[in-house]
């Protein structure tokens, strides 16, 4: 693994202290991937869900599936066209801090960056030395990091010395491989939503099919934005907590009585 050393000014490699944990190997395993269970031909979990419910007697599902495949690759497609600007105003944030403590180190250890959110929307920051203005610093697309890559990849490739991606190369690698990810979450989300309606219709469910999520709230107010912002007639009723809390502040919430009934939920 590679860590700063502050005193030299450059990253330095270091043996995992912990063997349980060490790396045999540094590769990513683009040639192979988990098979869902039981899937023909083999797919990955999320194709998997998505395939079954194009399979489903309910033009309604399949069009779902297919509006959330298009949600997520929009979304995917903004974010890595700027993943500074495009970022959550709310719970966002890392990307761009990622990007600050790899590519503007000097900066990154002067300012307070315990809140990601909030430098995401500052333009000035003060640091132990001076102001930064850091509204300046922008994310290279993913299109740009992703050549990058490339390119630093073919050029080690013909150096005969063993060497390293720039810090920049590898943030920027890290941040695309992210953004898919995340997305990822949210479209096999509802996709898993809609699988579960799909698999209670076929029983004959009486009432309401209430589906509860416990996820981070970026991925949960994504998929509420989903369905609510769509033709399916979904609504938002209730909210509990708060969007932003204070460092010190109890996270506490007094749930409402349906929260403790879910069978109460109309």
């Amino acid at each position: 693994m590679k860590f700063w050393n502050v005193e030299s000014g450059e990253y330095e490699w270091h043996k995992r202290e912990d063997e349980e944990h060490d790396l045999s190997s540094p590769l990513f395993p683009i040639k192979c991937f988990l098979k869902a269970k039981g899937s023909v031909p083999a797919r990955t979990w999320s194709s998997s869900i998505f395939a079954e419910l194009m399979e489903s007697d309910c033009q309604e599902l399949r069009n779902m599936s297919i509006h959330a495949r298009k949600w997520a690759l929009n979304d995917i497609a903004q974010h890595c066209e700027n993943p500074k600007l495009s970022d959550d105003e709310i719970g966002g944030g890392e990307w761009f801090l990622a990007y600050l403590r790899q590519c503007h180190r000097e900066i990154y250890d002067d300012i307070d960056h315990s809140d990601a959110t909030m430098l995401l929307r500052k333009q000035y920051a003060s640091g132990e030395t001076r102001k930064h203005k850091i509204g300046d610093i922008s994310v290279p697309s993913c299109a740009e990091g992703f050549q990058m890559l490339t390119d630093e990849l073919l050029e080690n490739k013909k150096s005969e010395k063993i060497t390293t991606l720039s810090n920049k190369a590898e943030i920027m690698a890290k941040i695309l491989i992210d953004i898919y990810m995340s997305k990822l979450v949210d479209a096999s989300t509802v996709g898993k939503i809609l699988q579960i309606i799909s698999q209670e219709t076929k029983k004959k469910t009486e009432g309401n099919i209430t589906i509860v999520c416990y996820m981070g709230s970026v991925h949960t107010r994504a998929i509420a934005d989903f369905f609510t912002q769509s033709e399916y007639g979904f609504k938002k009723k209730i909210f509990c907590g708060k969007q932003d809390w204070d460092d010190d502040e109890g996270r506490i919430i007094h749930l409402p009585v349906e929260l403790w009934n879910l069978s109460a939920i109309k």
